[in-house]
C-alpha cells in the first residue's frame, strides 16, 4: 500500500513538473505578447495613393513578420521545455508505470489547448484572416488566461491568478491618431497664413509687372508716333518757309498766311505739342527748384542791429552783439594801468552812455555775406558813440585791455625787447623761452585821448613796472586741499602754486590766505628747459607661495633684469621760479620680473599672510574692511586714498600691514596732517602710504625693507582725523591713484 502510494506521489510530481515547465513557456509567450503584440490587421485596400498609407502597409508587413519570428520561438521553446520535463518525470526502469489519471493531466491539456489557442490566433494575424477595428468608441481589447504558480510537493491545491494585458496598439494608435492631427492642423493653418501674407505681395508683382509692361508699350508706341510726325512736321515747316518767303512780296497776306499756317501747326500737330510741353515742363520745373535752392542756401535770417537809431550791420544771433559791446567797453574807457586820465567830461560821458546803451533788433532776411562779427559791429558801435576816433592797434594781455597803440608794430617791438635778453641766453643754453601770458592785438578804432592811445615808452613802462592787484582766498575749514582752492577759485594748480611759494599746500589750515590773482607783474617771463635721461627700470619681484615650504624659506627661479626707459623732464620757470616739473616716459627694453619661491607652511609673529590681488598688494589692514571714505570727492574735497574702518567700530589699536614689499621712505610722527605716517618705495614708480597711525606704534624706521604683510603699525586717529581709521594711499609716478583698483 505504502508502495502504491509513493507511486501515485510520484506521477503527481511528475504532473506538477510538467505543468511548472508548461507555465514558464507561457509567461514567456506572454510577456513576449505583450512586448510586440501589433495592432489588428485591416482590410487590404488598393495600391497606396500617397506616402502615409505606404508607410502604414510597410509598418503592417513588419510586424507580420514580427509575429511569425515569436511563432516559432515559442514552438522551439515549448518543445523543448516539454521534452526535458518529460524526461526528468519518467520512473525508473526497474518499477512498473502507472498510468497517469485524466484528473492529473487536465492542468496539462488545457495549457497545450491553450498555446495551440495563441499560436492559431497568430497564423490568424500572419495570413491577415483576424480583423479588429479600432474606433475611439471601442473598449482595449484584453485577453484573459490563467496562470498556474509552480507547485510544492506538499501542497495540493492550485491557485490561479486572472489579470488583463491591454493591448499596445491601442494606445500607440491614440497617439499616433492624435499627433496625425496636430501635424494637419498647424499645416493647414501655416499654409492659410502664407497664403494670406503671399497674397498681397503677388497681387503687387502682378500689378507692377502689368504696368512696367504697359508702360513699356506706351512709350515705344509714343515715341514711333512722335518721330514720325516731327518729321512730318519739319516737312511742313520747309513748305510753310517757302510759302512764307513768298508772301514777303506781298506784305498785305503775311499775317493771314502766318495765322493759317499757325492754326494749322496746333490743328495737325497737338499731339507733337503736348509731348514737347511734357518734357520741357518738368525739366524747366528742376531747374527752378536749383535756382530757388540756391538761392535759399546763400541767405539767412538775422538780426539787424539798430544802435543810436542807425542800422550798423547783420548779426546771427544776440551774442555777437553782447561780445561786441564787452569791446566797446575795453575801448571806449580809460586803461587802468594809465597815469594818464581823460581831460573832458564829454569824453567821459560819451564813454559811458556808449556801455551803457542797449540796441534793438529787426529780424530780416539777408545774404550770408552780410553777417557780422563781434569786431565789426564794435567798430561800428564805436563810430556812432564818439567823434575822436583813430584806427590802431589794441593790446590785450590775457584777455585785459592794456592800451591803444597807433602802430601794431611798435607794440610788437616792445615785447620783442623786453623778452630780447632772454633769448639770447637760450639760444646759448638750448632752452625755450617766451612769455607766459597770452599777448593778443586787435586792429579795430579806439578813442584818441591820452588814457587809452599810448606810445611805445609809456608801454614799455608800464609792462616792466606794474604790477596787478591781489585777490586772496581764505581756508575756512580743516581738511582743505590745494584740489578745493581750485574748485572754488577756478585758478590753475600752476598758478596757485606760483603765486604762494610759501604755502605747505599739504597742511592748510583754517585762516591761511592764498592768493589767487595779482600781486604780480603785466607780464612774466616763461623758461622751459627740457632734460632727457635714460635710467633703470627695476624689475618687480613675484613671490609664489608655496604651503609645502616652511616659513624663511625663500629660492628664486627666475632671475629678475633690470629694463630701461628715456625720461623727458620738462621744468617750466615763471620769472626764475621753478614750477613742478613734468615727466614724460618712453620704455626702452622692459624688465623681466624676478619670481621667487615663498614657504608659507607656518607664520610667525609680526607677520599676516593673506591673499595678493591680482595687482600683488595686500589688504592693508585685516581688521578694517569697511571703507567710510572713498577716492576721489567729497564734500570737503579731493580725498587722495581711502579710509578703512572696522564694522561696528573698535578699529584702534588693530594692526596696519604693509600692502606690498619695499623700503621705507617716510617715517612722520606729528599730530597735523597725516599725522603719524609711514611712506613705502615699493619700486617701478608705485608707493603706498598709511596715515593716522596711533601714537607710538610705528615699528619701522626709514630705509628699513618690509616684507608684504608686516606689521608697520596700528590704527589709530592722529593728524587731521575724525575719528580712528587708516588713511591709505596708491601713489604711481607722483600721482595718486584708486586704491580700490590694487587691493580688491
Amino acid at each position: 500500500m505504502d508502495n502504491e502510494n509513493k507511486k501515485v506521489n510520484n506521477a503527481e510530481n511528475t504532473s506538477g513538473e510538467n505543468s511548472a515547465a508548461l507555465n514558464e513557456i507561457l509567461d514567456g509567450f506572454y510577456d513576449l505578447s505583450r512586448l510586440y503584440d501589433t495592432p489588428v490587421k485591416e482590410k487590404k485596400e488598393p495600391k497606396p495613393k500617397n506616402r502615409e498609407e505606404e508607410l502604414r502597409q510597410k509598418d503592417e508587413k513588419r510586424r507580420a513578420l514580427e509575429m511569425q519570428a515569436i511563432k516559432e520561438d515559442i514552438e522551439r521553446r515549448y518543445s523543448l521545455q516539454l521534452e526535458t520535463a518529460q524526461n526528468n518525470a519518467a520512473p525508473p526502469a526497474a518499477k512498473k508505470k502507472r498510468p497517469v489519471s485524466h484528473a492529473n493531466l487536465m492542468p496539462e491539456i488545457d495549457e497545450r489547448e491553450t498555446v495551440k489557442e495563441e499560436l492559431d490566433r497568430i497564423d490568424k494575424i500572419i495570413n491577415g484572416d483576424e480583423k479588429t477595428q479600432n474606433t475611439d468608441e471601442d473598449k482595449p481589447a484584453k485577453r484573459k488566461f490563467k496562470k498556474v504558480k509552480k507547485q510544492n510537493t506538499k501542497r495540493t491545491k492550485e491557485s490561479v491568478t486572472d489579470f488583463d494585458i491591454d493591448e499596445t496598439n491601442f494606445i500607440y494608435s491614440i497617439f499616433y491618431n492624435f499627433g496625425n492631427t496636430i501635424y494637419k492642423v498647424l499645416a493647414a493653418v501655416f499654409t492659410a497664413i502664407f497664403g494670406l501674407i503671399k497674397r498681397p505681395f503677388i497681387y503687387l508683382f502682378s500689378s507692377l509687372s502689368k504696368a512696367t509692361e504697359s508702360t513699356k508699350r506706351k512709350a515705344v508706341k509714343t515715341a514711333q508716333s512722335t518721330l514720325k510726325e516731327a518729321n512730318h512736321f519739319r516737312k511742313e515747316i520747309k513748305r510753310a518757309g517757302k510759302s512764307i518767303k513768298r508772301a514777303f512780296k506781298r506784305p498785305k497776306t503775311l499775317p493771314r498766311v502766318l495765322i493759317n499756317y499757325i492754326r494749322q501747326a496746333f490743328s495737325r500737330h497737338s499731339g507733337l505739342l503736348k509731348t514737347a510741353a511734357n518734357t520741357l515742363l518738368p525739366v524747366g520745373a528742376f531747374l527752378l527748384f536749383l535756382i530757388t535752392y540756391n538761392y535759399w542756401n546763400s541767405v539767412t535770417f538775422a538780426l539787424e542791429v539798430i544802435y543810436n537809431d542807425q542800422s550798423i550791420g547783420y548779426i546771427s544771433n544776440e551774442s555777437v552783439y553782447l561780445e561786441a559791446k564787452d569791446l566797446v567797453k575795453d575801448r571806449l574807457s580809460s586803461s587802468a594801468y594809465s597815469s594818464k586820465k581823460s581831460e573832458t567830461v564829454e569824453e567821459t560821458a560819451a564813454a559811458a552812455s556808449a556801455s551803457n546803451l542797449s540796441a534793438r533788433y529787426n529780424l530780416s532776411l539777408v545774404s550770408i555775406d552780410q553777417l557780422n562779427d563781434a569786431q565789426a559791429i564794435s567798430d561800428k558801435m564805436i563810430e556812432n558813440s564818439v567823434d575822436n576816433l583813430t584806427h590802431a592797434c589794441g593790446v590785450y594781455i590775457d584777455g585785459e585791455f592794456i592800451c591803444a597803440v597807433k602802430n601794431e608794430a611798435d607794440a610788437k617791438t616792445v615785447f620783442y625787447d623786453i623778452l630780447a635778453p632772454y633769448e639770447a641766453d637760450a639760444d646759448k643754453n638750448g632752452y625755450v623761452v617766451g612769455f607766459a601770458e597770452n599777448i593778443d592785438y586787435v586792429q579795430g578804432l579806439y578813442r584818441d585821448d591820452n588814457s587809452v592811445m599810448w606810445d611805445a615808452t609809456e608801454l614799455s613802462a608800464v609792462l616792466t613796472g606794474s604790477t596787478k592787484p591781489k585777490e586772496t582766498y581764505t581756508v575756512t575749514k580743516e581738511g582743505e586741499t590745494i584740489k578745493t582752492v581750485v574748485e572754488n577759485t577756478g585758478v590753475s594748480e600752476d598758478s596757485l602754486k606760483s603765486l604762494n611759494l610759501t604755502v605747505d599746500w599739504e597742511n592748510l589750515q583754517p585762516g591761511d590766505e592764498i592768493i589767487t590773482e595779482g600781486g604780480e607783474k603785466l607780464i612774466s617771463i616763461r623758461k622751459i628747459v627740457t632734460s632727457t635721461t635714460v635710467r633703470d627700470i627695476e624689475f618687480e619681484t613675484v613671490k609664489r607661495r608655496d604651503a609645502t615650504k616652511y616659513s624663511g624659506y625663500r629660492q628664486v627661479l627666475q632671475k629678475g633684469i633690470n629694463g630701461s626707459e628715456r625720461v623727458t623732464k620738462t621744468q617750466i620757470y615763471i620769472d626764475g621760479v621753478p614750477l613742478e616739473p613734468e615727466y614724460s616716459y618712453e620704455t626702452i627694453t622692459e624688465p623681466v620680473d624676478e619670481i621667487v619661491a615663498i614657504g608659507t607652511k607656518t607664520t610667525y609673529g609680526g607677520v599676516y599672510i593673506g591673499t595678493a590681488s591680482d595687482s600683488g598688494f595686500l589688504w592693508p589692514a585685516p581688521s578694517c574692511h569697511r571703507v567710510s571714505s572713498p577716492y576721489g570727492w567729497r564734500s570737503s574735497g579731493w580725498h587722495n586714498g581711502i579710509d578703512l574702518v572696522k564694522a561696528g567700530g573698535g578699529a584702534s589699536g588693530t594692526p596696519v600691514i604693509a600692502s606690498k614689499s619695499g623700503t621705507v621712505e617716510v617715517v612722520q610722527r606729528s599730530n597735523s596732517g597725516y599725522g603719524n605716517m609711514v611712506l613705502i618705495n615699493h619700486g617701478n614708480g608705485y608707493k603706498t602710504r598709511y596715515a593716522h597711525m596711533i601714537k607710538g606704534s610705528i615699528t619701522v624706521s626709514v630705509g628699513d625693507y618690509v616684507e608684504a604683510g608686516q606689521t608697520i603699525g596700528k590704527v589709530g586717529s592722529t593728524g587731521n582725523s575724525t575719528g580712528p581709521h587708516l588713511h591709505f594711499e596708491v601713489i604711481y609716478r607722483g600721482e595718486t591713484q584708486n586704491p580700490k583698483n590694487y587691493i580688491y
